[in-house]
């Protein structure tokens, strides 16, 4: 007997709501850049947890001031390296490979459990709106961003 519509519906979700709940505790990620992209967009990891970013021929990586946390450690790596950094400030930080800004390659990282990640994406929104320029792009990878967030 194969298995039923309902049954395939049920597993579906419980892999969706395990997705998210392993997501947000992760003790640290790694982002690869593919073409233009990085991938996964979105990470979510505990405050201390580190991220690294591998396969950076071509690409690197920068923190966007203006979308990060107060008190966080403002980076920008080396052109062509990987790079592993750890994240001790929780918040919503927003970051982008400069060389390929142009084409919108950034990504977004929630470090903890900040207090209302919307609402800081929201600001992150207003204050793209506010000072536009280079932060422009940015508009359609926080709207993303909204969107994935856990529930």
């Amino acid at each position: 007997m194969g298995i039923t519509r309902r049954k395939l519906l049920i597993s579906l979700s419980a892999m969706s709501v395990a997705s998210l709940s392993t997501r947000a505790f992760a003790e640290g990620a790694t982002v690869n850049a593919v073409g233009v992209k990085f991938d996964p967009l979105f990470v979510y990891i505990d405050q201390g947890a580190a991220v690294s970013w591998t396969n950076m021929a071509g690409h690197n990586v920068e923190l966007i001031e203006e979308m990060m946390p107060e008190g966080a450690e403002y980076f920008i790596s080396t052109l062509g390296d990987d790079i592993t950094h750890t994240f001790d400030v929780p918040g919503v930080y927003i970051y982008k490979c400069t060389p390929h800004w142009g084409a919108r390659m950034g990504g977004g990282i929630i470090v903890g459990k900040p207090e209302d990640p919307k609402g800081i994406l929201d600001g992150f929104m207003a204050t793209i709106e506010e000072k536009r320029g280079n932060l422009l792009p940015a508009k359609g990878l926080v709207k993303k961003f909204i969107k994935d967030l856990p529930a």
